[in-house]
């Protein structure tokens, strides 16, 4: 089908909501891009508890509409994660009448477990084909649940296409028995107007970390890395996002007597982070998991170095012109690459180079010639 004729539904729980605006804003990206290529709606699937949590921010003017829906899910914790699908795709079922009113042909799954299983459950048996995006932790992590992969394994043969953000979550993915034709890579991009070099290089010693403020994110072997450097450093530390970590991390900087030099700035609209970054040093990122973070794409299109951890897809967009890798849950070694990334003279034409690699045109190119 020719992409001007396809109609798309993509249903994920990585979208803004009404009680989180800036979160995601990458899926929102690529959807707001293949909008004005292709008829797109959007179905958001929330937790059920969050959905209750937030009842009251879910006000008439984010109610249902033509294009966009939110859609609660129940949700067990611990072994009963394995069965999200299901009830995910019950939620679906029962948001049919909206789906029907413009019938899809294709859907669009951001996230490979649980929503990519639920669409294709959905999907069985329905004129309409499924394309699944995988993005990190949806592979990384629940693939080391015995249950959980067993039912990927079993489900995402189903999808038409697989877009992984890494050629290591490609192969991983083709690992669970899926076969190699229908698995390829699309690396996500950057929006050229938003993040930028700064016209004229500045002196600065500021170290950013932008993400969720999660345990698995690094961010305690972060604080701890810059406590470890601090009396060596007039460097200053800034947190752009949200999370449970973050009474920790303020508790953890109080205790050291750092409070002035670390701040914790919340999550922030996705022009503030460009800014942030234009004015870092040096962007860090030292997860446990990872796809491929935009975040890093971002810095690099903003001509700032980066510090991050070798897993995942990190490898495939971090060269020695543009960071410096280390193990993840060390933070003896992440405190030393920081200060090398500081003392080294970085060239951002080369950094700003590389990262016109990865951009958005061409990533919904590849999703369009594969409708």
């Amino acid at each position: 089908m020719a992409a001007k004729q396809a109609s798309l539904l993509a249903i994920t729980n990585l979208y803004p909501l009404p009680w989180a605006p800036h979160r995601a804003s990458f899926n929102k990206q690529q959807f707001d891009l293949l909008a004005e290529h292709v008829s797109l709606r959007i179905m958001v699937l929330v937790p059920w508890r969050e959905w209750l949590q937030h009842k009251k921010d879910y006000s008439k003017s984010s109610q249902a509409t033509q294009q966009l829906c939110y859609v609660p899910y129940f949700q067990l914790p611990g072994f009963g994660r394995s069965l999200t699908p299901w009830f995910q795709r019950f939620a679906i079922a029962r948001s049919k009448k909206w789906i029907e009113q413009s019938p899809p042909s294709h859907i669009i799954a951001s996230w490979a477990f649980p929503d990519a299983i639920a669409c294709l459950m959905y999907a069985k048996n329905k004129p309409v084909e499924v394309l699944v995006k995988t993005h990190g932790t949806d592979i990384n992590e629940h693939t080391l649940y015995p249950k959980r992969r067993k039912i990927m394994a079993r489900w995402l043969k189903e999808a038409k296409t697989i877009f992984c953000a890494s050629q290591a979550l490609a192969t991983k993915v083709i690992e669970l028995g899926i076969p190699s034709t229908q698995v390829y890579t699309n690396y996500n991009g950057v929006n050229s107007a938003i993040f930028y070099p700064e016209a004229q290089t500045t002196s600065s010693e500021r170290l950013l970390f932008v993400g969720n403020l999660l345990e698995t994110k690094g961010v305690f072997e972060l604080i701890d890395a810059f406590i470890a450097i601090a009396e060596t450093t007039p460097a200053s530390l800034h947190f752009v996002g949200q999370g449970p970590a973050m009474a920790e991390l303020q508790r953890k900087a109080t205790a050291a007597g750092l409070s002035e030099r670390i701040h914790l700035h919340g999550a922030l609209p996705l022009t503030d982070v460009a800014e942030h970054i234009r004015q870092a040093a040096v962007v860090v990122l030292p997860s446990y998991r990872e796809g491929v973070p935009n975040v890093l794409l971002e810095a690099c299109a903003c001509g700032v170095p980066v510090v991050a951890t070798r897993v995942g897809g990190i490898p495939e967009v971090v060269t020695n012109e543009t960071g410096i890798l280390v193990d993840a849950k060390n933070s003896n070694a992440l405190a030393e690459a920081i200060s090398t990334a500081l003392a080294k003279p970085w060239q951002k034409s080369a950094i700003v180079q590389h990262a016109a690699r990865f951009n958005w045109q061409q990533n919904i190119k590849n999703f369009l010639a594969r409708l």
